[in-house]
């Protein structure tokens, strides 16, 4: 089963259709577990976490990193490997609406600018998330959940959403059974793919200076309406 507790997004234009209805993708999914996987293995394997930072201030193709980076990673734990996600996961048009988004910056400490999009909120009952790795799976999406809203916390104190992040925070200790971040929650590239290095000054820095790309997460995208950030959710396994 498939919980998404805040709103979710598939991308900008919107969720992909076809004759069924509204659907997310397999990849939505399966992007959201394998930047959970990436963090949790490097901050696990210090020998990991120096190979690829020696590929990371390499000079690496700037569209390449994150493949690349995944591709190191998998090599050694190759932990979703088999995973059976249902390739299309339709949603409950009812559940679909059109909101406001805004974008804050976690440096400027403001809204920035905001635009239009649809966005889903529900229960998907139907979807079986299945794999022999399931407790790896869950540990990751634990470890990733958790330093991702503590990042976004330290960003965010002193602001008007310091409760909303520290809900969040509480709902990943002792509530989601496998918390993850889906869909379009951030403008900065590559997501959480690279989360780990935001805390490494030296790599942040030589992206910075090399790729001019700045890694950390510049922002999240928030709904007025309903007061939530977008892309919270979580699986839960069969009982």
């Amino acid at each position: 089963m498939l919980i998404f507790w805040m709103p979710t997004s598939f991308e900008k234009g919107g969720f992909l259709e076809d004759d069924n209805g509204f659907f997310l993708p397999r990849n939505a999914l399966l992007e959201a577990l394998e930047s959970a996987v990436v963090f949790y293995y490097i901050k696990k394997d210090k020998a990991l976490e120096n190979l690829v930072k020696k590929y990371l201030m390499s000079k690496p193709k700037l569209k390449e990193i994150s493949k690349e980076v995944k591709k190191r990673v998998f090599k050694k734990y190759p932990v979703l490997e088999g995973i059976e996600i249902p390739e299309k996961m339709y949603l409950d048009k009812d559940k679909i609406s059109n909101e406001l988004v805004k974008v804050f910056d976690l440096e400027k400490k403001e809204f920035v600018k905001s635009f239009r999009m649809d966005v889903f909120k529900g229960v998907l009952e139907d979807v079986k998330v299945k794999s022999s790795n399931m407790e790896k799976i869950k540990n990751a999406c634990k470890a990733y959940a958790r330093a991702l809203a503590e990042y976004e916390h330290k960003a965010l104190k002193g602001t008007e959403f310091e409760d909303l992040i520290t809900e969040i925070q509480n709902s990943i200790a002792n509530e989601w059974e496998i918390p993850i971040r889906v869909g379009h929650w951030t403008n900065t590239p590559y997501k959480g793919d690279l989360l780990f290095f935001w805390r490494v000054k030296e790599v942040r820095d030589y992206l910075l200076k090399h790729l001019h790309i700045d890694i950390r997460p510049k922002d999240v995208l928030y709904l007025p309406r309903t007061n939530e950030f977008l892309g919270w959710g979580e699986i839960k396994e069969e009982e």
